[in-house]
């Protein structure tokens, strides 16, 4: 589903979708398609594509042993109240999280994963202040609100962490465990600095768009063969230039300094690629310290 056919107004939108004049009056909450995906509408006209999944799964065994004889008995799955919510980066969509939501969705846990505004088949609306940090801060606010439960685990990469690392400062009686993945160092963002999670707009800052965009997507494709396929499909890599530029210029949030993050309380793993091209490992190794 392309972006023109998401940006009007939810009717218009809708009526894509289910190839009929919807029937409802006022704001819808959320549609469900034929191929696993919801599209919940965070604003009126504002759209978001969400992957949401839980595969039932036979109850995990555990071995006991009484009296010296091997016993077998059933136990309750301790994922059944766990939610993972898996957020993209610059330029991605939810497709580049599929090889992880095949395997925690086939373990049994509930997996969200949404396509941020103007990536993937969400909606693209043509103004730069929808791309926003703030912005896009408060669609992930209501994909979390909608779909947390007691425990919730948060996954980021690269710009995703930011995402991340608000909803932890924000729920953190939700917010079981944050995994950060290339996100760099705790520096506030500012559009004019390179730092950790506007790194796309401090090193692709002279680029035009369409050129700024053909070296991300070369940068990922020189990673491996599934990112390759990835491309090939069009899946994971499809914004216009417009959301682009917007995108780089909208990353603000001062807010997001050393004090902010330290004052995190929750668990943190950090994973760096060492061949990463965007962020160096020193950013990481800040971040940690």
């Amino acid at each position: 589903m392309g972006h023109a056919m998401l940006t009007g107004v939810t009717e218009g939108f809708l009526c894509c979708l289910l190839g009929s004049p919807p029937n409802a009056v006022g704001p819808l909450e959320s549609v469900e398609s034929g191929d696993g995906y919801t599209f919940v509408e965070v604003k009126p006209g504002r759209v978001l594509r969400v992957k949401h999944a839980r595969r039932r799964a036979r109850r995990p065994k555990r071995t006991i042993h009484i009296d010296c004889e091997k016993r077998i008995t059933s136990c309750k799955g301790a994922q059944a109240d766990v939610v993972l919510f898996f957020i993209h980066g610059v330029g991605g969509s939810l497709a580049i999280w599929k090889e992880q939501l095949d395997f925690f969705a086939g373990l049994g846990y509930e997996v969200v994963a949404p396509d941020l505004a103007g990536h993937g088949a969400s909606s693209a609306p043509q103004v730069a202040a929808a791309y926003t940090f703030y912005a896009l801060a408060e669609d992930m606010r209501a994909i979390f609100r909608r779909y947390a439960k007691k425990r919730n685990v948060l996954i980021g990469h690269s710009y995703g962490v930011s995402f991340c690392t608000f909803l932890a400062h924000e729920y953190p009686d939700l917010v079981h465990k944050v995994i950060m993945i290339n996100g760099g160092g705790p520096t506030a963002l500012e559009p004019s600095i390179c730092s950790v999670f506007n790194m796309p707009a401090c090193v692709l800052h002279c680029l035009s768009p369409c050129l700024a965009w053909s070296f991300l997507k070369a940068g990922f494709a020189r990673q491996g063969a599934k990112e390759k396929q990835l491309l090939k499909e069009g899946n994971a890599f499809n914004v216009s230039s417009f959301v682009l530029r917007a995108m780089m210029s909208g990353q603000y949030w001062p807010e997001g300094d050393e004090v902010y993050h330290a004052e995190l309380t929750v668990p943190v793993l950090l994973v760096h690629g060492m061949h990463d091209k965007f962020v160096p490992v020193e950013e990481d190794q800040r971040m940690a310290e």
